[in-house]
């Protein structure tokens, strides 16, 4: 009885093994890569039949996937609370100290030997053989030089802006003791643009709101964005409106708020009422009861007294 149950399990065993040779022979498997934990063994037989492939693909019914851009778009549809980051993308934290200015101070602080802050280089007709370019840029630029901060300056050519006039009126604010030479410790200059180490553009709105994104500037504010700022021509005209008829501070805040989120400072808020407000709040939108200013003032003494590296 035993010999014949032993028999019999002895021949379903060989039963098994023939049945899935002939299976795996019929089914060609041995072209397959077998992968050990040890050794990796390679079959030699790698050929394929594709006699048949062209009537396979003709019947394969496609499914159009969503671009990641078309995704991006139905998200900022669909998602009511989308809001994209404020003009210059950065946290804002309060001052610790309070500055109070006189009068006297007030009117010294916009006067900048060789430049006028309330002309602007405004002019009154365009260039009209320099409208076919978007971009005007400054004629007699300067040779890079390591030791200083160099910068590209471009108007956009249907603005009625000197070039020129702005290169030296921005070039003069920059440089002005009471500003970011002193901080930084380096003078400014203005390059040609691939030799710069930042782009300052002024733009029509339309053009500010292309550069800035993602940032909301919304036609009405600048921005610092990578290398580049840009600087929107609205402003440059009308001003904010905590600034009253001051354009002249309103001016020289516009140029060294934004040269100052380049260094790598964030917004700040009003420290106490009728204190001068910092440089790096965000004037154009309020001055929350503090009085318009356009100097480092509260950034200087931050960098004296906490060493804060400026210029990344």
């Amino acid at each position: 009885m035993e010999k014949r149950k032993t028999l019999l399990l002895f021949n379903i065993l060989i039963f098994t093994f023939l049945s899935i040779f002939v299976l795996s022979e019929k089914l060609n498997i041995s072209g397959n890569t077998i992968i050990d934990n040890n050794e990796e063994i390679i079959a030699v037989d790698n050929s394929v039949d594709i006699t048949d492939n062209e009537k396979v693909i003709t019947n394969i019914t496609t499914t159009t996937v969503p671009s990641l851009q078309d995704s991006y778009e139905e998200e900022m549809q669909t998602n009511i609370n989308f809001k994209l980051p404020d003009s210059d993308g950065v946290d804002i934290y309060t001052s610790k100290i309070s500055i109070y200015s006189t009068e006297e101070q007030t009117i010294l602080s916009k006067i900048i030997p060789g430049i006028s802050l309330e002309q602007g280089c405004v002019i009154e007709n365009i260039n009209e053989n320099e409208t076919d370019n978007q971009w005007t840029n400054v004629l007699e630029a300067n040779v890079y030089n390591e030791e200083k901060i160099n910068f590209s300056l471009s108007v956009e050519s249907s603005l009625p802006i000197d070039a020129n006039c702005l290169s030296n009126f921005i070039t003069s604010i920059l440089n002005d003791k009471r500003g970011w030479t002193t901080i930084v410790g380096k003078e400014f200059q203005v390059v040609n643009y691939y030799d710069a180490d930042f782009h300052i553009f002024i733009a029509n709105p339309n053009t500010v709101d292309e550069m800035c994104f993602p940032l909301q500037t919304n036609g009405i504010y600048s921005c610092r964005n990578g290398n580049q700022i840009i600087y929107n021509y609205f402003r440059w005209l009308a001003g904010a409106k905590d600034f009253g008829l001051d354009i002249a501070t309103y001016r020289l805040y516009l140029i060294n708020h934004e040269v100052g989120h380049m260094f790598g400072w964030g917004h700040t808020d009003c420290p106490s009422q009728n204190a001068l407000a910092p440089l790096m709040m965000q004037q154009s939108k309020t001055t929350g009861g503090c009085i318009p200013n356009g100097w480092p003032i509260y950034e200087r003494i931050t960098y004296l007294y906490e060493s804060v590296d400026n210029f990344k």
